[in-house]
């Protein structure tokens, strides 16, 4: 047997040009939903992306600092035009551009979410959607090498699905185009009409996971690499209140029900984050605080709540400078110095 056949019949032989190295650990960038309020998000990350204390500078879109993206509703948005290569500071100009026509003024706008099949029309949503993803809208995600997960909630299984870009799923990413499924995981019942994929409607994945930190840490792990991850919030109002102001009437519950099952998921998704990660995991977010009536919907975008969201971001990036732990722990996460 010639040398040549010994080497084709190594089962652990390396075929030339094939190695590659294998990444230290991956990065991932996780959004929440949360409507017109992923204004913040987009501008805390524009804050990021253009601070030289992060190590980026504002030549370098964010979403290249990330091995994995994945996001929610607005956060699946922006997810997407990360994934795209479209800076945060740009998302974030587009959000607050298209806001008003995404979510114009209605008369009787409570009632109307009660009672009407869909509240707002997709057209302005979707060529939002058009502008912030920068000539990508038409890519399938079985097309994108960018690991890219976004959440949607299948209708006739009543289950979450996650739709996976190749780069994150290889064969079996979704064949969807890139429009679709940030369509699909921003269908919010109530607000937007379902998008058909696969024979099937689909809702926002809000629904299920509002924070999709940890179904991100899930897919990063099957890498099977350490995984860091940054989670940016979209200033949720908080679930606070006391046993004399339960709701006692059917329609009372709507507003604080949604309220309350959004904040519990979202607290056990970064609860199990944090429990895996320890100082690998990040997630910023902010109270509303005295905005809290601004911003309690998230259909609401009014001057007063791009001011106050804008605002909120600021103020959140500056205490993320002035906390040394949050610091090193954000540059850590991003590859820029250790723990």
């Amino acid at each position: 047997m010639s040398p040549s056949s010994n080497a084709r019949d190594d089962p652990f032989r390396v075929p030339e040009g094939r190695l590659t190295l294998a990444p230290a650990c991956t990065r991932v960038l996780s959004l929440s939903g949360g409507g017109y309020r992923g204004l913040y998000t987009a501008r805390l990350l524009a804050r990021i992306e253009e601070s030289d204390k992060f190590g980026a500078g504002s030549a370098v879109p964010i979403g290249a600092r990330f091995d994995m993206i994945a996001g929610t509703s607005v956060g699946g948005i922006l997810a997407a035009g990360l994934a795209a290569g479209v800076a945060a500071r740009e998302l974030y100009a587009m959000l607050a551009q298209w806001g008003p026509s995404i979510f114009p003024k209605l008369l009787l706008r409570k009632l109307k979410k009660l009672v009407s099949k869909t509240v707002y029309d997709a057209g302005p949503l979707e060529a939002a959607i058009v502008a912030c993803l920068d000539g990508w809208a038409g890519k399938t995600l079985a097309e994108i090498d960018k690991p890219l997960m976004l959440t949607t909630v299948s209708w006739s299984l009543g289950e979450l699905r996650l739709l996976r870009s190749r780069g994150l799923a290889g064969d079996d990413a979704d064949t969807c185009t890139l429009l679709q499924a940030a369509r699909a995981t921003s269908a919010a019942p109530a607000h937007f009409p379902a998008l058909m994929l696969d024979d099937d409607w689909h809702l926002d994945g809000g629904l299920a996971a509002n924070c999709p930190d940890a179904h991100a840490l899930g897919e990063a792990q099957r890498r099977g690499v350490p995984v860091r991850m940054l989670g940016v919030g979209t200033t949720g109002v908080q679930h606070k209140s006391v046993p004399s102001r339960l709701p006692l009437r059917g329609l009372y519950w709507a507003q604080p029900a949604l309220d309350l099952a959004m904040q519990a998921q979202e607290r056990m998704a970064q609860a199990t984050c944090m429990r895996e990660l320890k100082a690998s995991y990040l997630h910023l977010d902010s109270e509303a605080g005295g905005d809290q009536q601004i911003l309690r919907d998230l259909d609401v975008a009014t001057p007063d709540a791009t001011v106050a969201l804008t605002r909120l971001a600021d103020q959140r990036f500056e205490a993320l400078v002035a906390r040394p732990d949050e610091t090193r722990r954000l540059r850590f996460i991003m590859g820029d110095g250790e723990t």
